[in-house]
């Protein structure tokens, strides 16, 4: 008899297949009476007060939406209000709560700046599965305020705008105009001044002007109205001979080019090096035919010069004035006198043994052709002063202190004659020749006794 009631019943009552869907979840369960209370306690769905359901059902099959209600605050207009909807949006809460939105108002949501169609609550994703507890989402509030657009009036340069916004300051109010403050722009009041509804903001954009002065180019962004007020703020005077385009009075607009030309007239020094004498002495303490050379320092000179620059290019120099700043030391040239045997010392060196007129010490360098000044494919390429090319024997002397043509000895080097000159050969110094395969660094540098000969 059950058995046979249960196939009645299952007959007369079928059960039907619902899907409920929940928080963003979708559930598949059976109801065969009370389609709406079996399904959401099969999904373990409870209702709080305000939430509403959507109900599409035919002979077999139901659909059940659940809309949830949010606790919503709304700050606005001086007032909070709190309340429960189900309204998906922010505008739609807001419009439940009486709030009319205007153009420009500005809605916070939860803080942060939203739109009017903003949703109330985020996506969840969906579940087949029955969950083993309640789907119920938190309830927290959310919180929303409106920050209402108030009329402005904004002057930049000239140009009028009429603007509504729900702007703080003057800085964020022309920030919604998408202009950007440079330095050298005027803002009136300045860009922290809090904003009250009416107030008239003023604008005054710089304007990027490029400059050539005195032939070098560079930019300024400035408030000149005038090209004079322009040499004003270089602190630059321009004459009636000078070049000056466009004109002083010209109005100075965005991008415009400015050619300014002065003549200038300045002190500026120069130094030179005076080089150092050679004083010649006797010495009685000193054996005739032996020389001692103390080697002196070069002083300097410095002069001064008026000169002329017109656009920035010399166009003449004059002498004023001069003046020793360092007093040269003369190198002294010591030459023995005391008699002695008149027959000529001797010497006994690796590659030669004789006797030699005096001998002398001396700051020794060393140097090959590739030292010149000369390219290699120039016929004057390691050519020396007197016209012999350079090598191995060959040396440069200060003239004044070791006559060219001079022949004498260094030990560690050999033989030796005076042939060449150079700049740096000044005093009691000598460079030793060598060919270009003797190496990168054939002689170490320093002082040496030299025996000469001649």
């Amino acid at each position: 008899m059950v058995v046979l009631l249960a196939v009645v019943a299952f007959r007369v009552f079928p059960e039907k297949e619902v899907t409920v869907l929940s928080s963003g979840q979708a559930f598949r369960v059976s109801a065969t009476f009370d389609t709406e209370q079996e399904a959401l306690g099969a999904a373990n769905i409870s209702l709080r007060p305000g939430d509403r359901l959507l109900v599409a059902s035919d002979d077999r099959h139901a659909s059940i939406a659940v809309q949830r209600a949010r606790s919503v605050t709304a700050a606005f207009d001086g007032e909070t209000v709190s309340f429960s909807t189900t309204a998906t949006t922010a505008g739609g809460a807001l419009a439940e709560a009486g709030v009319e939105l205007r153009p420009g108002d500005q809605v916070l949501m939860d803080g942060v700046p939203a739109t009017d169609r903003a949703p109330l609550a985020g996506v969840r994703y969906a579940s087949q599965s029955v969950p083993s507890v309640s789907t119920a989402s938190s309830n927290r509030a959310v919180q929303l305020s409106v920050v209402r657009a108030r009329p402005y009036v904004v002057f930049i340069d000239t140009a009028r705008v009429d603007i509504v916004s729900p702007a703080a300051t003057v800085g964020s109010l022309l920030a919604d105009l998408g202009m950007t403050v440079r330095e050298g722009d005027l803002v009136r009041p300045p860009l922290d001044t809090q904003l009250s509804a009416g107030l008239t903001v003023h604008l005054a954009k710089a304007r990027t002007v490029n400059i050539t002065l005195n032939g070098k180019e560079t930019s300024l962004y400035t408030q000149a109205e005038t090209v004079g007020d322009i040499l004003t703020v270089l602190g630059v005077s321009a004459g009636p001979d000078d070049i000056l385009s466009p004109a002083r009075e010209a109005e100075v607009f965005n991008g415009m080019n400015v050619v300014i030309g002065t003549t200038e007239v300045v002190e500026e020094q120069a130094a030179e090096q005076i080089p150092a004498p050679t004083i010649f002495e006797d010495d009685p303490a000193l054996p005739r035919g032996e020389v001692r050379i103390v080697n002196g320092s070069a002083g300097e000179r410095v002069s001064t010069f008026s000169v002329t620059y017109r656009n920035g290019e010399e166009v003449s120099r004059a002498f004023v004035t001069s003046a020793v700043t360092v007093a040269p030391v003369p190198s002294r040239h010591i030459s023995g006198t005391r008699a002695v045997d008149t027959a000529r010392p001797t010497v006994s060196l690796p590659g030669f043994a004789g006797s030699y007129r005096e001998k002398v010490n001396v700051w020794a360098t060393w140097y090959n052709a590739s030292h010149g000044a000369w390219s290699r494919d120039d016929p004057n390429y390691g050519k020396t002063a007197t016209g012999v090319i350079v090598d191995h024997g060959i040396c440069a002397v200060d003239p004044s202190v070791i006559p060219l043509g001079t022949r004498f000895v260094v030990p560690g080097y050999g033989m030796c004659i005076a042939a060449d000159t150079g700049g740096g050969i000044k005093g009691s110094k000598i460079d030793l020749g060598f060919s270009e395969n003797a190496g990168s660094n054939p002689w170490h540098t320093g002082y040496v006794d030299i025996y000469i000969l001649d």
